[in-house]
């Protein structure tokens, strides 16, 4: 009974809010008529007065705070995460990267879990399965350039195998062009490269004319030149992988961006919850209907989380349709936070916390 007396309440004052909301459209349409008048002296025909669809957006906007309301005031949700399954970065007795030693990724492998055991992966998605399989504690990916943006294999592959995104590392990258011995650089027809490397030095290759050709490291991309031998081809590395293979430095630093930084992720299956963790990403999808990745956005906002980044990515499970990854300002031991994915969930077909970092 007091449920629905509680209900006939609310029923009352949203019908006030809708006769008031009404009011003041008219009002703001009357001024608007006003002002076309004073400037040309040419009367305009009455406007419609019917404010409905702009209710509804009122109507959506107040039932998220309902639900904010409700949820803040709801005792603390459980399992958001579990306590006894989160990572211990001192624990760590095997990591992998992808590429070769040398590799920006090994640099960052070293950096993040140097007491560890580390193991190289020919592929992003050999990383991945050495860490769903339990050959490996951790993987160590780059997942986000300041030059070139996000690396979205990656993050296709944190959702295919269901893993977490945990202590992050930014590496600083200077690439250099290193050919063979006795190479020059009007010698040079084809630069190799990862994809990314390819991206970061692209105004260098296009100003000298060179054919890019793409290879999965720049330390397998080094590796290969120096194996190939011959002047007319070189690659983008780092200045450790190029001596370590022999190579002959050709130029230095030749990305386009001088502050250029690769931010690395370890991924496992276990989240990281630390107190100093403030950045959480999450994916989710939404109903195709109207406003409702709005409806999403509109929420983050009212519990007053700075929006870091959001892409839409295909679902690979359905064909057109899209799942959209999103970085946003928290902690997921903060009460707050747990209310807002809580209220999230509530809103979506689909939605995966993929973790939780320090920037």
């Amino acid at each position: 009974m007091e449920h629905d007396y509680l209900s006939e309440i609310m029923d009352k004052y949203d019908k006030e809010i809708m006769e008031l909301f009404i009011k003041r459209m008219e009002a703001v349409a009357e001024l608007a008529r006003r002002e076309r008048k004073r400037e040309d002296n040419t009367v305009y025909p009455d406007a419609e007065t019917d404010y409905m669809d702009e209710f509804s957006h009122l109507s959506n906007v107040l039932n998220s705070l309902d639900s904010k309301c409700r949820h803040m005031n709801l005792p603390e949700p459980a399992g958001m995460y579990d306590e006894n399954a989160r990572l211990e970065k001192s624990l760590v007795k095997t990591a992998c990267y992808q590429g070769l030693p040398f590799s920006y990724s090994e640099s960052a492998a070293r950096a993040l879990f140097g007491h560890a055991e580390l193991m190289n992966k020919t592929t992003f998605e050999d990383v991945f399965k050495a860490v769903y399989e339990g050959a490996a504690d951790v993987g160590i990916v780059p997942f986000e350039n300041s030059t070139a943006g996000y690396i979205n294999d990656v993050y296709d592959l944190i959702l295919k195998y269901d893993l977490f995104i945990n202590y992050t590392y930014v590496k600083k990258v200077d690439h250099c062009l290193a050919g063979i011995p006795g190479a020059g650089e009007e010698d040079i027809k084809g630069v190799h490269s990862h994809p990314q490397a390819l991206a970061q030095c692209r105004e260098y290759i296009r100003n000298s004319g060179y054919t890019e050709v793409a290879e999965i490291n720049t330390a397998v991309a080094a590796q290969k030149i120096a194996e190939m031998n011959i002047k007319e081809a070189a690659c983008i590395c780092s200045e450790e992988a190029a001596l370590h293979y022999g190579l002959k430095i050709l130029r230095h630093q030749i990305n386009q961006q001088k502050l250029n930084y690769t931010r690395f992720a370890a991924v496992s299956k276990k989240k990281a919850v630390e107190e100093d963790h403030n950045r959480i990403s999450f994916v989710f999808n939404v109903s195709h209907t109207t406003g409702s990745l709005s409806k999403v956005l509109s929420i983050i906002a009212y519990y007053g989380c700075n929006l870091y980044y959001i892409n839409s990515r295909p679902n690979l499970k359905n064909p057109w349709e899209y799942m959209f990854y999103l970085d946003f300002e928290g902690n997921l031991g903060n009460k707050r936070i747990k209310c807002l994915l809580s209220h999230l969930r509530e809103e979506v077909p689909f939605m995966k916390v993929l973790g939780s970092f320090n920037v």
